[in-house]
């Protein structure tokens, strides 16, 4: 990651600070998790977990508007568990508009996809596991992007190296699988590694009420193969090398969204595909109040097997609700769940975000695995159901 940095800061001092908008700006913060169940090794932390925050932002534009520099990072402090102490450069990017064309070099983050419960279709960037009370975390991932807007639509193309591995948490932490991940020995397939060149393309427009996307991505799999190694005590991650198509299809019609998102996927043993597809409907100012209630219902059909990256969301709906108050606080809510249609396991998320004060928010999350029977995917997670509370500054 060292180039993209050195660009970075390169064009930084090249430039006077009067000569365009310089702007800081991000949040500290700490959060409390508790686990009301032990977990079920003896070396795991029993109940809470603490840790301090920072997300620190820094962007420069030029006078013309056409040129931003920005670099965004965040880091953690854990208080019980070592390996989920981390630090990770989100963002470092020079990003310049020719009109046309606009072209970005650096470390990006870019998000793809439409539905709720699974965004099947967002493959750029690695996520941030390390982050579970936070789904939506990515790592920053190195690449070039160029990226044109035309009455026909927006076309991207992106390069990319410097490949980010999953990070898994230690073995005192939680949500561990029945035997520990090597990280060290992890294998690729393509000889060169992290280093090896990932490419991606994307072509999106509306029309009328319909958004539609399409994307395809050649090179190692965000999502490694869990091996067991040569004496059957540990798992290795296997980074295979894949070609992704993906479609996101999301149309609006009043209050309905009606959402899909598909993937076909080969690389990794043999072909499969995988979809998401559902609807949100929105009921305005409910009871009397300025309020807003979104009523969520999806269906989650993955096709890989056994000898894929695992997957507990292979035949689910997911039914949720999400609140928006509208009010000076930002407050909003999600309630959902996704429930196995095979043996009717679930898992049960909550989220709730305010502005408790000036410049200060209090984010609440809980998540909690309901499994039925031995043979549930869901059942080495039984335990790990938690409930936290983060507070954060922001400048």
């Amino acid at each position: 990651m060292r180039p993209p940095l050195i660009l970075l800061a390169g064009a930084v001092f090249a430039v006077q600070a009067n000569a365009g908008e310089l702007e800081f700006s991000g949040y500290v913060g700490a959060d409390a998790t508790y686990f009301p169940e032990t977990g079920f090794s003896a070396g795991q932390l029993a109940h809470f977990q603490g840790g301090l925050l920072a997300r620190p932002e820094l962007k420069w534009t030029t006078e013309e508007r056409d040129t931003l520099l920005k670099f965004a990072a965040f880091g953690r402090l854990d208080s019980a568990d070592t390996d989920r102490s981390h630090f990770d450069i989100r963002e470092a990017f020079v990003f310049h508009d020719f009109g046309e064309l606009e072209t970005l070099a650096g470390i990006n983050k870019v998000f793809w996809g439409v539905t709720e419960s699974r965004q099947l279709v967002d493959i750029i960037n690695q996520r941030d596991a390390l982050e579970y009370n936070d789904r939506d975390a990515r790592l920053g991932q190195p690449m070039v992007q160029l990226t044109t807007r035309q009455d026909w639509g927006e076309l991207s193309f992106f390069a990319m190296t410097g490949f980010r591995k999953v990070q898994f948490p230690g073995d005192n932490g939680r949500f561990l699988l029945p035997l520990p991940i090597d990280e060290g020995a992890a294998v690729f397939e393509d000889s060169a590694e992290e280093w090896a060149p990932d490419f991606a393309a994307r072509y999106s427009n509306t029309f009328g009420n319909l958004d539609v996307g399409v994307s395809a991505f050649h090179g190692t799999s965000r999502e490694p193969r869990l091996v067991l190694d040569g004496a059957g005590t540990a798992y290795i991650p296997y980074y295979d090398r894949i070609t992704q198509g993906g479609l996101e299809v999301q149309y609006t019609w009043d209050a309905l969204l009606l959402k899909f998102e598909g993937i076909v996927r080969e690389g990794q043993g043999d072909t499969f595909g995988a979809l998401v597809t559902g609807a949100e409907y929105t009921l305005s100012q409910i009871a009397g109040t300025d309020g807003d209630l979104g009523l969520i219902g999806e269906y989650l059909y993955d096709g890989r097997t056994v000898f894929h990256p695992f997957t507990p969301y292979d035949n689910d709906v997911f039914l949720g609700l999400r609140y928006a108050a509208n009010d000076e606080r930002d407050t909003s809510a999600l309630l959902g769940s996704a429930i196995d249609l095979d043996d009717g396991s679930m898992a049960i998320r909550a989220e709730f975000e305010t502005r408790i004060a000036e410049g200060f928010t209090l984010d609440a999350d809980a998540q909690f695995f309901v499994p039925h029977g031995s043979n549930s995917d869901l059942k080495p997670l039984e335990n790990d159901g938690f409930i936290s509370v983060t507070i954060k500054r922001h400048f």
